[in-house]
């Protein structure tokens, strides 16, 4: 998995009657913090405030305005809310665009997810005043910024349950000699065949979750053949082939009935509102429908005609 190392700045913007703060990528060289609990295994590190960090975000503020006529400071509650981290998502948006960045960042354990933005403005009863979002940072944990305004959000936990559910095609295989039967010691060759039914690798399903549109591919990453008297083969990237060229090939040692078989393990990958594909932590084994081989022996005999 790639490392995303992403250090922001903040300066403003202004929409109609609202302010907020946009975030503006700087290389990855600048400096920045670091986003404790969201550093990926094998390297890499996002930038934003960890679980401690964003809860710790003052749910209240001092604040001075008039009221009855008169001017005062009280303490006044803040309003946060969280934001997928892509592209022009803002507080004063009517629509949340995902993007895979924003999921690939935030993998890892015990790391929630998704990486948001996240914004906030006073519950002040002076009108100028409310209508202004700050941007605050960003962070791994959403749902530990308090006073947030929670909604339904697309997460990398429910991408990967979308692709545990998707059904992948369940690969057959078949060989040679044709019809079933073979002899002892003669090289039998399998090949697998994907069905007409299912997503084989590389087949695009097309779902939406929570309002997003969320593409997923089934990608290849092994198989096995097993043929039934105790032998298989792989491990193996091959899909085998048909005689005399096939490399998935096996012989048997005695006469009788085998059942074989086919499985492919699948990986997967993901794309978000038509963003890049990212790799899906797991795989998945699907195993194909067995098939019956009769082995069979040869019996010579001398004819006096």
């Amino acid at each position: 998995m790639r490392s995303i190392a992403r250090v922001l700045t903040v300066s403003a913007v202004v929409l109609g009657t609202h302010a907020y703060a946009a975030l503006d990528p700087l290389p990855a060289s600048a400096n920045g913090p670091g986003c404790r609990n969201c550093a990926v295994t094998g390297g890499g590190a996002a930038v934003g405030l960890s679980r401690q960090e964003a809860a710790s975000l003052p749910p209240k503020k001092k604040a001075t305005f008039v009221e009855a006529g008169k001017k005062v400071t009280k303490e006044v509650p803040y309003q946060y809310v969280t934001l997928l981290a892509c592209g022009n998502n803002s507080p004063v948006g009517q629509t949340e665009i995902g993007c895979t960045v924003a999921y690939e960042t935030c993998q890892g354990a015990n790391v929630e997810g998704p990486y948001t933005r996240i914004y906030r403005k006073l519950l002040s009863p002076d009108a100028a005043s409310s209508n202004v979002w700050e941007n605050v940072g960003t962070t791994c944990f959403p749902t530990a910024v308090p006073n947030a305004v929670q909604r339904p959000r697309l997460t990398l936990a429910m991408i990967r349950s979308q692709w545990e559910r998707t059904q992948f095609a369940k690969p057959t295989v078949s060989m040679q000699p044709i019809g079933g039967k073979t002899l002892v010691t003669l090289p039998t060759f399998f090949q697998l065949v994907y069905p007409a039914t299912g997503f084989q690798p590389n087949e695009i399903n097309t779902v939406n979750l929570l309002g997003h549109q969320v593409r997923i591919k089934p990608t290849f990453k092994h198989n096995v053949f097993s043929y039934g008297d105790g032998g298989s083969s792989g491990p193996t990237q091959s899909g085998g082939g048909v005689y005399p060229d096939g490399d998935i090939k096996h012989a048997y040692d005695k006469s009788g009935t085998y059942v074989t078989s086919v499985s492919t393990t699948y990986g997967g990958q993901y794309s978000v509102d038509g963003g890049e594909w990212a790799d899906i932590p797991g795989s998945v084994t699907v195993a194909g429908p067995s098939s019956q081989i009769q082995v069979v022996t040869t019996k010579n005999q001398l004819v006096n005609n």
